[in-house]
């Protein structure tokens, strides 16, 4: 390790009370999405970065859902994109939480809160990654971007997406700051979101074989789903990442106990492994109701595709991920090459055929969950990662 790169970690350890510090605050200003109303995390960021003379730009198409890039050497190639999201899921029943879920309590070097992992410790890790590079004497050739982003958690249409299609990011290479326990993960399931929609006709609930039962319909399909789709998805497996799977997120239906439902509707969340094309996934759930359609003459259902999100699959021998695994290596860590288990924003820049990596501190498992936290020593950890990538990847350009 060159002489500067250990300047460079000193300098991340002599920050580490402002680090927790920023996470912290970024915790107790709660962003839950929906509704999705991040300004008030999106301003302490914004405040932070002008502190170490950099002066962010705020693009959005929602006031409420802001998005920020804040360039070092802005226009200069190539560009290196740390991406990760300030909005969260909502903390759901308070009465599971340990602590207040926005208090971001600590214990024993634990972080509790509803964000703190997933994924606030990337962005305050990426944010103070950028003032190390920024006070440091390293020169470097090529641009670091950190790009906190709102709407990730429901679907990133006003975030990653937007700035992408938009044309406001166009980098060389991505860092995705998600929980992966600071291992390297280059492959990600894709993701396809459904609603289905049966269609019955009422009937009074003494008579209901007057009418046609759009619950009993959707069960039946339901029933189907699973015993032809999930069955064949147990079989099929991806060396990095989780099987693919399929979820009713939710149901709705009916209008009274003593009324026959005359419509129910249904949300599927289907995970592709990498190599899945999501036309295909498509195509088998058409399928199935296709074949329901033919075997019952009363059955009538509408199939929409809500979402599709695209895998992540990066070459273990791209560039970043050498870097990254060199990175790992000098610090000590895991240098193995992992899968990401849930979805990121990383597929956006996947789509375009951008090298993307994903990497940040707490276990996954603890994400979206009551008592979610953080290992404030891992956070330090991924600043260190985060600020040495930079290095490496911005400063040996021919």
């Amino acid at each position: 390790m060159q002489e500067t790169e250990k300047r460079l970690l000193r300098s991340i350890d002599g920050m580490k009370d402002e680090i927790v510090q920023l996470l912290s605050d970024l915790v107790k200003n709660e962003s839950v999405n929906p509704p999705g109303n991040t300004r008030k995390a999106a301003q302490i960021l914004t405040d932070k970065f002008r502190e170490f003379n950099i002066a962010p730009e705020v693009v959005s198409v929602d006031d409420d859902k802001p998005n920020l890039i804040a360039r070092i050497n802005p226009g200069r190639r190539p560009e290196l994109l740390f991406n990760s999201h300030i909005d969260t899921v909502p903390p759901g029943d308070l009465a599971q939480w340990k602590y207040d879920p926005f208090a971001a309590v600590v214990e024993e070097g634990r972080m509790y809160g509803r964000g703190v992992a997933d994924a606030k410790a990337s962005i305050a890790a990426m944010t103070m990654a950028a003032k190390a590079i920024k006070r440091s004497a390293i020169e470097l050739k090529g641009s670091m971007v950190v790009n906190p982003v709102s709407d990730e958690e429901t679907g990133g249409i006003k975030g990653a997406k937007f700035l992408r299609d938009a044309g406001h990011l166009t980098p060389d290479f991505v860092v995705i700051g998600e929980q992966t326990d600071n291992e390297i993960a280059i492959a990600e399931k894709g993701i396809i979101w459904f609603n289905i929609k049966t269609i019955g006709r009422t009937a009074h609930g003494s008579t209901p074989w007057e009418g046609v039962n759009a619950i009993e319909k959707m069960v039946k399909l339901l029933v189907n789903i699973q015993e032809e789709l999930g069955s064949k998805l147990k079989t099929m497996s991806h060396p990095l990442t989780p099987p693919p799977s399929i979820n009713i997120g939710t149901i709705q239906g009916g209008v009274k106990v003593n009324v026959v439902p005359d419509a129910c509707e249904v949300s599927l969340d289907r995970r592709l492994l990498p190599e899945e094309p999501p036309e295909k996934a498509e195509k088998e759930l058409s399928e199935i109701v296709d074949r329901m359609r033919r075997s019952d003459p009363d059955f009538k259902a509408e199939l929409k595709t809500l979402l599709t999100g695209s895998p992540v699959n990066t070459s273990p021998e791209a560039e970043i991920v050498r870097v990254a695994q060199g990175v790992n290596k000098d610090l000590e860590l895991s240098s193995k090459l992992v899968g990401y288990a849930q979805a990121s924003d990383g597929r956006f820049f996947v789509e375009q055929g951008i090298q993307t990596i994903i990497i940040g501190p707490s276990d996954p498992r603890v994400g979206h969950t009551p008592n979610e936290h953080v290992r404030l020593d891992d956070v330090i950890t991924t600043t260190k990662i985060y600020a040495l990538i930079t290095a490496r990847m911005l400063t040996h350009v021919d």
